[in-house]
């Protein structure tokens, strides 16, 4: 089977430390991240994109493998539409019975208008959407498709990015009232729905990554729903 850049799998050629290295470094920022400092949190996704690219060098990856470079456009195009798109859905569901109340999250309606901005602008877009197109669409998805093809690597790659999202999933049921509402005491039925969301989310942005051939892609759509969601939580609380 190919690999994203049209070029035959071919296990043999490739060594295995620069695929677990990337694992390791991942597994470090995300303790970083969520339990160690998470105050630190784009400095940490900063350094991770850093080791990344390296580790991906070492790998052999030129930048068109990793789906990084000039921005085709078609890509562009597909980026701005798809955005459109993403917030239009974000808007839709803010006036739609039972899915407006999940918009209705502690963790957020709490901060300060700085620190929305700060999420909406520079978090999100810098620290968790890079980080994460760069490292489970771009590198991972790009060494998985070298050694074993795009099917298995879609499903590597989405496998480890709801495993990513393991300890922020650990506190929705808590800081979601709508979440906790429908799944009463049960924090593990919450965590495991918002584990396999992720995944799931993870093999749709794959798709897009490959379809279009560049990160530029799914890291729209990943920042457009994830900041449109910060937004919109903060606004609601407001109205």
């Amino acid at each position: 089977m190919d690999g994203p850049d049209g070029r035959r799998a071919d296990p043999g050629s490739a060594r295995a430390w620069p695929l677990l290295g990337s694992l390791a470094l991942l597994a470090v920022v995300n303790l970083l991240n969520n339990l160690i400092a998470p105050g630190q949190y784009v400095l940490w996704a900063g350094l991770g994109v850093v080791g990344l690219a390296m580790l991906a060098r070492a790998d052999g990856l030129t930048g068109g493998e990793w789906g990084i470079g000039p921005v085709p456009p078609r890509a562009a195009r597909a980026a701005l539409a798809l955005a459109g798109a993403t917030a239009a859905v974000l808007l839709a569901g803010t006036q739609l019975p039972g899915v407006a109340e999940a918009y209705a999250d502690e963790r957020v309606t709490g901060m300060s208008a700085a620190q929305v901005a700060g999420a909406v602008l520079v978090r999100v877009p810098l620290g968790t959407a890079l980080l994460e197109e760069l490292a489970f669409r771009g590198v991972l998805l790009a060494m998985l498709a070298r050694r074993h093809g795009t099917g298995r690597a879609v499903l590597g790659s989405s496998a480890a990015f709801a495993v990513w999202h393991l300890a922020p999933a650990l506190g929705l049921a808590a800081g979601n009232a709508a979440v906790g509402s429908a799944l009463g005491a049960h924090p593990a039925a919450a965590t495991s729905i918002a584990v396999l969301a992720a995944g799931v989310a993870g093999a749709v942005l794959c798709g897009l990554r490959i379809r279009y051939d560049h990160v530029i892609v799914p890291w729209s759509v990943h920042v457009t729903a994830n900041s449109g969601a910060y937004l919109l939580a903060w606004l609601m609380a407001r109205a």
